[in-house]
């Protein structure tokens, strides 16, 4: 269970001493006294997205996990917000992966029935109708459809990757899943 300190004890160094202390030093001890000022608000945030308090808490500890690489990338103007936008952005993609199904991510594609059994219930190995339906495949098409299914890789995972924009990544995706259902059914066909 997360604990928090009481609110109204007196506070010595305010966000950006502390982010400094931190940052000048790697002490840890200054980050965790920043990030403790604000595991309420991101609590809240966490289960306000997940609904399961189990899983808040541990995406609170996952974020500062991820707080301690990230903020020493960043250009941090006000802590506060920083922090919440990363919060809410870690939330929602963990509750994107816990929940996304290929079909959520595009209305038009829930018809491609054919690709969406093979995905479930086949991986591409050689000689399956899906391997040689993903060998027919443009590269980028191939590697996105890949990426994206099988190693879980996110839009923007994907686009850095190729070094092309998230909307080519969709298209690449949506492009090649409908090829693969053009393909797999060819070959019930023959």
């Amino acid at each position: 269970m997360l604990k928090f300190n009481r609110p109204g004890a007196p506070e010595q160094l305010t966000d950006e001493q502390l982010l400094g202390k931190y940052l000048s030093g790697s002490d840890s001890r200054h980050l965790g006294q920043l990030y403790e000022r604000y595991m309420p608000m991101v609590y809240g945030i966490c289960l306000k997205i997940m609904r399961d308090p189990g899983k808040a808490e541990d995406a609170v500890m996952n974020i500062y996990e991820e707080l301690t690489r990230k903020v020493k990338e960043h250009e941090i103007g006000y802590f506060r917000g920083w922090l919440y936008v990363l919060a809410r952005n870690h939330c929602l993609m963990e509750w994107r992966k816990n929940h996304r199904r290929p079909t959520d991510l595009h209305e038009d594609m829930g018809r491609y029935d054919a690709v969406e059994e093979a995905f479930q219930y086949e991986l591409p190995k050689d000689g399956t109708p899906l391997e040689k339906c993903m060998d027919e495949l443009p590269p980028q098409q191939r590697n996105s459809v890949q990426w994206f299914y099988y190693e879980d890789k996110s839009y923007k995972e994907i686009a850095e990757l190729i070094a092309e924009d998230v909307k080519k990544v969709r298209s690449y995706i949506q492009n090649g899943r409908r090829n693969l259902k053009i393909c797999l059914e060819n070959g019930k066909e023959s």
